[in-house]
């Protein structure tokens, strides 16, 4: 156990631990002074010993000391000793956006839109400070008992899994540009908020991979899926998330008015309320997890503690003898408690904070969010009478008959002074006139074969009134129209569509939309564009030659084979080969290919011990792969036959029958050929020829019966095809000699 977890901060007495990880670990404690439940972050000695995360989180605190936001966990104190580090922050006694979804699923629509809201109103005050939060993710967003929202965790979490320079978030929620180390900007916490706005709307992430690569590629190339969330909300998330930073919202703020904007449009003026009364509803149901139910700290009064952390908020940064550095801020830096509809939120205020309305167990104040609420703007059953009013019926004659009806004139003198009136004639309906007129939100998906590519976009039309417009989209592929969708418009005054399109097969250059309407939007045409990616290349054919291995007269074999790699595009692809040999340690080989379409590649690899007689296979693979995979073929590598060694190792005789044992050893497995020759008195009398092959090292004992017993001397004399390095071999023996 290190020295930091003996330790505690001044002034507080710990309850109980809350939760712990990479981080550090949170736990429940009461200030001594005024008896208020906080919330203490003690620092993990990794993140204390990463000088770099010390150094910014100071100078992020003394931006966050003026922070005092309703939709951010506040920041009390930051201590650091040389025992240890802690971060003293309000205790909101309400569960994470995680576990909400985790235990609930999607949201819904409305209460979806007012997390995102607090999150983009939380983010913008810390933005307007200088501060960016870089590590927004459901984790991180607290839910009160009123349904509000507040963030938590400001640049904490983000290093405490991370090596220096590592690309900073959390994977599922990172931008396109945090994947590539890029200095994060307030764009990038609108990207992360957008992507946990999507994950509340239907109960996943964007995107669903859980490589790390596969993700990064996702992030930074694939489509956003809008098409998995309500219509009225698509163009949000295609601008939240957007690939190019500069395309996404100006800033935080800037994003609140589009959403209230498309909220009020789809589900009326009341969207929030209801919204919030369905996140209040959502962390009821966790009640029983919340701590200060599972173990209540005594009932005491704020003011005090109010008080107290007031005068500490007071002297923003100072530093203590033995250079005890206290940072006071009112950031929030990520206390994971929970809570309950109707318990209170501790904060320095001047008392405690009390929802306004807090949700009620009666049913008929539970929100429903069902299919059935149909978006403002989407025309409903009702749009005919609203286009085409039906005419107001005419006064009805009197049983009794009248010498002057009312709806006809008299063609006699009337004795009034005037004429009767003539019926109003039927009201004609009113003609809407576009105000407002803009396509953005651009996203691209790339085809395959035949299909093509797929443009999508928002557009979004303002009219006077509730009159018919017709609205024309036009896709273009380099200044070429490709596709044209035309839509009816009527029953409302506002209307966002995310409207696609087919763009053929286009690997290079631009693609756009045109979007006119009739009767026309002040300025016309309004246009978008954006770049079309490179086509991805597919690999479609692969072939491999048959190897070819060099000269057998060397020790070593070199074994080179030739493929050709078909694609449909002159995008990059990788070429590997990979040389085997049952007894050989092989090799790998990697080459690039682009720029064409037809490639034929050599490649080759030795191997230092010639692999004789053996299936040496060279295998070839592309990526991406080609459509019957990877392509091999095999080669047997031959070797010439060679003879280190033959020696005699023995010769004795019985009566007539001499026997011998004789060994070889050769270079390789090749066939050689062991020579005898017998003598007696120094003449040969008899020769043979043995055949070895299969192995490197051969023992064979032969024998021969000679007429009679050989007189003074007899041998043999071993000798092999292809000669021996050290020659034959010959070994003679005495006898007795003959009785003539």
């Amino acid at each position: 156990m290190s020295s930091a977890e003996h330790w505690n901060v001044p002034g507080y007495t710990v309850t109980r631990e809350l939760g712990a990880g990479g981080g550090g670990r949170v736990v429940l404690a009461v200030h001594e002074w005024s008896g208020a439940p906080v919330a203490i972050k003690y620092l993990s000695e990794d993140l204390r010993r990463d000088e770099g995360f010390v150094v910014r989180f100071r100078q992020e605190a003394r931006l966050l000391v003026e922070l005092d936001d309703p939709h951010v966990v506040r920041l009390y104190e930051y201590l650091e000793t040389g025992r240890g580090a802690a971060i003293v922050m309000e205790l909101v006694d309400g569960p994470t956006l995680r576990a909400l979804l985790r235990e609930q699923g999607p949201t819904g629509a409305e209460a979806a839109l007012a997390v995102l809201k607090g999150s983009l109103l939380g983010l913008a005050a810390a933005h307007a400070t200088g501060v960016v939060h870089r590590d927004y993710k459901p984790e991180n967003v607290l839910v009160t008992a009123d349904g509000a929202s507040k963030l938590a965790d400001f640049g904490i979490a983000v290093r405490a899994g991370g090596a220096p320079g590592s690309p900073a978030g959390t994977p599922p929620y990172m931008a396109p540009e945090q994947w590539t180390g890029t200095a994060t900007s307030p764009a990038s916490d609108v990207y992360a908020a957008t992507a946990v706005f999507f994950e509340c709307l239907t109960g996943h992430r964007p995107y669903r991979a859980t490589e790390h690569s596969v993700l990064r590629h996702m992030h930074r190339t694939a489509p956003v899926p809008v098409e998995e969330v309500p219509e009225p909300l698509r163009h949000l998330v295609a601008r939240g998330m957007a690939k190019d930073p500069a395309l996404r919202p100006a800033s935080a703020a800037a994003f609140v008015a589009e959403l209230e904007r498309a909220a009020v449009a789809a589900y009326g003026p009341d969207w929030e309320e209801r919204g919030r009364r369905r996140l209040a509803a959502l962390a009821a149901t966790l009640a029983a997890t919340f701590p200060l139910n599972r173990a209540r700290p005594p009932e005491v009064g704020t003011s005090l503690f109010t008080t107290a952390l007031r005068s500490l908020r007071s002297r923003g940064v100072l530093l203590t003898a033995g250079a005890v550095l206290i940072v006071v801020a009112g950031g929030g830096i990520g206390a994971y408690a929970l809570g309950s509809a109707g318990t209170r939120t501790v904060a320095a205020s001047a008392s405690p904070v009390v929802p306004k309305k807090t949700p009620s167990g009666t049913p008929h104040e539970t929100p429903h969010e069902t299919p059935s609420e149909t978006p403002r703007e989407t025309p409903d059953a009702a749009v005919a009478e609203s286009v085409t009013p039906s005419p107001e019926p005419s006064p009805a004659p009197s049983p009794t008959p009248s010498p002057t009806p009312s709806a006809t004139p008299s063609v006699k003198p009337s004795p009034s002074p005037s004429p009767s009136p003539s019926p109003s004639p039927s009201p004609s309906p009113s003609l809407s006139t576009v105000a407002d007129l803009d396509v953005g939100g651009l996203s691209y998906r790339a085809g395959t074969g035949e299909d093509g590519a797929t443009g999508a976009g928002t557009v979004t039309v303002r009219t006077s009134g509730p009159g018919t417009v017709t609205l024309t989209v036009r896709f273009t592929a380099n200044g070429t129209v490709t596709a044209t969708r035309t839509l009816t418009l009527r029953g409302a005054t506002s209307y966002t569509r995310t409207v696609s399109g087919g763009l053929g097969r286009v690997c290079s250059g631009t693609w756009g939309m045109s979007v006119t309407t009739r009767p026309a939007a002040p300025g016309g045409a309004r246009e978008a564009t954006a770049k079309v990616p490179p086509c991805p290349t597919s690999v479609t054919a692969l072939r491999v030659g048959t190897p070819a291995v060099s000269s057998a007269g060397a020790a070593s074999a070199t074994v080179t084979a030739t493929v050709t790699v078909t694609t449909d595009g002159t995008g990059p692809v990788d070429l590997t080969g990979r040389f085997s040999a049952p007894s050989a340690d092989g090799g790998t080989k990697t080459v690039r290919l682009s720029g064409a379409r037809t490639y034929t590649r050599t490649l080759s690899y030795t191997f230092p011990r010639r692999p004789c007689g053996e299936s040496v296979t060279f295998g070839a693979s592309t990526d991406p792969a080609a459509p019957g995979g990877a392509a091999s073929r095999s080669v047997t590598v031959t070797c010439p036959a060679s003879v280190g060694q033959v020696r005699v190792q023995s010769l004795a005789i019985s009566g007539t029958t001499a026997t011998s044992t004789i060994t070889v050893t050769t270079g390789n497995t090749s066939e050689v050929r062991l020579n005898l020759a017998w003598t007696s008195g120094g003449s040969t009398v008899s020769t043979r020829t043995v055949s070895l092959s299969g192995k490197t090292g051969y023992t064979v004992t032969t024998s021969y019966t000679y007429s009679r017993r050989p007189c003074d001397s007899y041998g043999v004399t071993a000798s092999t095809s292809p000669a021996a390095a050290g020659g034959a071999s010959t070994v003679t023996r005495q006898t007795d000699s003959c009785i003539k």
